[in-house]
């Protein structure tokens, strides 16, 4: 289990809300990427196994986690998630979310197999790294059905001037008002493309909507110049809020640090469970755990 400074909060579970544990090329390939941003991933073995991951994350604390594995090109979606069913299959920590290419022409079967038969909680996206926009026709009809079946759907935003492409601000807007009951995440929060203070309207405007602060906790954390609107945010919203690390492709490694920012920053207990954990249980619609009280008087909110 991880240390502690002296009279820093600790949650009583630990979620991870942002992993990726990919086949070994996908996960060396995002290792050798990261790195040049963020130095501690070269003490992260390009060779890390499977095992070797998992390990980390028990060591770390995490008792569950959001695994994510997306296509680069259309027609390999089903191979992967196959792959991925068969891994959350054998990882009982695991809490495995599809993923789908625009380009793929049985989207439909896709989702349908996906949710209904290979025990997937959710769809995640990539648009900058899959190349495509979220208000893409293709993706018209794909958005409709995540939201009749209630079920999450993950987004990466965020960090346009890094990927070198344009920012997501107006597109998620837009498609928050095409599709305003999609449970939807926000993967970075749009940081930092959008102010922070920004969100407390949208979140008030959609009741299904989320923010993963993943990287964004990084950057916003305690003495930086955004880290007292992010606190702000949490101590208002943290019943929205997730935690994720990008593990084994983020900021921090060990991974423990992202959890020491994160206790930082929450003001209580309660907010820093929220954080943590309940958040976490309530996107996915499961109670862990078995100590879901709702909280702030906010329940199961993810159709099953």
């Amino acid at each position: 289990m991880p240390n502690h400074a002296p009279g820093q909060l600790s949650p009583r579970h630990r979620v991870d809300a942002h992993v990726h544990i990919m086949t070994q090329r996908r996960v060396r390939g995002g290792i050798k990427w990261v790195r040049p941003v963020a130095p501690d991933y070269y003490n992260l073995s390009l060779d890390v196994t499977t095992e070797e991951l998992l390990a980390h994350l028990r060591e770390e604390g995490v008792e569950a986690f959001f695994n994510f594995f997306y296509p680069l090109k259309p027609g390999e979606s089903e191979e992967i998630n196959k792959w991925h069913q068969e891994f959350a299959a054998a990882c009982p920590q695991a809490i495995p979310f599809a993923s789908l290419h625009p380009g793929d022409e049985n989207k439909a079967e896709i989702i349908k197999k996906a949710l209904e038969r290979q025990q997937f909680v959710g769809f995640k996206f990539h648009p900058y790294i899959q190349g495509f926009s979220i208000l893409d026709d293709r993706m018209t009809r794909v958005f409709e059905e995540f939201q009749e079946r209630g079920c999450p759907v993950v987004i990466h935003t965020g960090f346009s001037e890094f990927y070198r492409q344009p920012s997501m601000v107006e597109d998620t807007r837009q498609l928050l008002r095409r599709y305003p009951r999609l449970h939807l995440v926000v993967s970075h929060m749009l940081y930092p493309d959008l102010p922070l203070e920004c969100w407390p309207a949208l979140l008030d405007e959609y009741p299904h909507l989320y923010l993963d602060a993943t990287n964004t906790l990084y950057y916003c954390q305690p003495g930086t110049p955004d880290g007292e609107s992010l606190q702000k945010l949490i101590v208002a919203y943290s019943f929205r809020l997730v935690f994720g690390s990008d593990f084994p492709m983020g900021t921090l490694y060990p991974t423990g640090k992202l959890h020491d920012i994160a206790a930082r920053l929450c003001p209580d207990q309660d907010s820093l469970d929220n954080l943590m954990w309940r958040t976490a249980c309530r996107i996915v619609g499961k109670d862990l755990f078995g100590e879901l009280d709702g909280g702030e008087g906010h329940g199961l909110t993810t159709a099953q």
